[in-house]
């Protein structure tokens, strides 16, 4: 028999004082103690790391935002999902979908957020083995249960969740106003990425949407806003802004911001 002091950590096993004691504690489906672990693409992460496990992360509203589940030991090792588990289950906004597993081994989805600034939304999902034929199939835009009296519930593995913030980010600068007064037409502002791409963006316009300016008012001062797009900010960290428009006399004013994209 083993004695030993231990207690649960995030995988649901225990963590033994004994080493002879934990291939006793951690055995499921014959696979040794196994955990799921989801990640994305958009919360924050240590620099060079590419997805964010974070529990609870912010995504901007309209971001393609990618899902990276895989499986792992009680030590938080991957493991190899062959034999273990066969494909995986997402639900999220009242949707759910299958996702197979990758010759690489792992799930992974992506997702367009169309929630609403303010909001908030849960990804939950689980890994399981196909015991015989999956229990749902999918008919037309819903999933039906398998009616066969031979079939046998499919095996949860493991399973992981994320609760994701929607926000929607921000530009606002202010600029003094000049002697000669602004030729609207010659603003641009230009939003940075850190992957090297940059989008172009003009005064606000019937078919094409842009920043506005108002002003001056009372204070002598512009005021430019804008709301970026998800494809146009980073997915984490911030995101650079330059503004630059011309005045009446052909003067060229300049404006920076760093805008808070978490």
């Amino acid at each position: 028999m083993c004695w030993f002091n231990s207690k649960p950590n995030r995988t649901g096993c225990f963590i033994a004082a004994k080493a002879e004691c934990i291939a006793a504690l951690c055995i499921v489906s014959g696979g040794g103690c196994i955990s799921g672990s989801l990640a994305t693409s958009t919360g924050p992460r240590p620099p060079g790391f590419a997805w964010s496990p974070d529990k609870r992360q912010a995504a901007h509203v309209g971001e393609e935002v990618e899902f990276d589940f895989v499986l792992t030991d009680w030590l938080g090792k991957r493991v190899d999902p062959a034999g273990i588990a066969d494909y995986c289950v997402a639900r999220f906004d009242r949707e759910r979908i299958e996702v197979e597993l990758h010759p690489n081994g792992y799930f992974r989805f992506s997702r367009s957020i169309s929630l609403a600034p303010d909001t908030s939304m849960t990804v939950d999902v689980t890994a399981y083995r196909q015991l015989v034929g999956r229990d749902l199939i999918k008919v037309g835009d819903q999933w039906i249960a398998s009616n066969s009296p031979f079939e046998q519930p499919d095996r949860k593995v493991a399973s992981d969740s994320v609760t994701l913030d929607i926000y929607q980010g921000y530009v606002r600068l202010r600029m003094a106003s000049p002697p000669d007064d602004l030729d609207l037409e010659t603003g641009v502002m230009h939003i940075y990425r850190d992957d090297g791409s940059d989008t172009s963006v003009y005064i606000d316009r019937p078919g094409r949407p842009g920043f506005t300016i108002t002003g001056p008012g009372p204070d002598g001062f512009y005021e430019i806003t804008f709301k970026p797009a998800g494809h146009m900010v980073n997915n984490h960290g911030t995101t650079k802004v330059d503004f630059s428009i011309h005045d009446l006399a052909g003067q060229r004013h300049d404006l920076s911001v760093t805008i808070d994209t978490p």
